[in-house]
């Protein structure tokens, strides 16, 4: 069963910085910088993106594209569909 994950835009630009060529080197480069993180925000926001990307298949993973998103361009509370393209 395909799992079908909405990631926001603050966790794409989290993953365009930290994200790897697989779905655990991905969670250990978030999880190496965490404890220097002193901002709640982005701790919710890391924390929130692990999660995602621990119930994703390397496939689906490996299908996604993460690339920085300016806020300006999207409301900041609209969520981005990774499951199969941009909604």
């Amino acid at each position: 069963m395909s799992i079908l994950l909405n990631f926001t835009v603050e966790e794409i630009n989290l993953l365009s910085i930290y994200g790897a060529d697989t779905i655990a080197a991905t969670i250990a480069a978030i999880d190496e910088v965490m404890p220097d993180i002193l901002d709640e925000d982005i701790i919710s926001i890391a924390e929130s993106a692990s999660r995602k990307l621990a119930a994703l298949t390397e496939p689906e993973y490996s299908a996604l594209v993460f690339e920085p998103t300016d806020e300006t361009e999207t409301e900041p509370d609209e969520v981005i569909n990774m499951g199969g393209g941009y909604d």
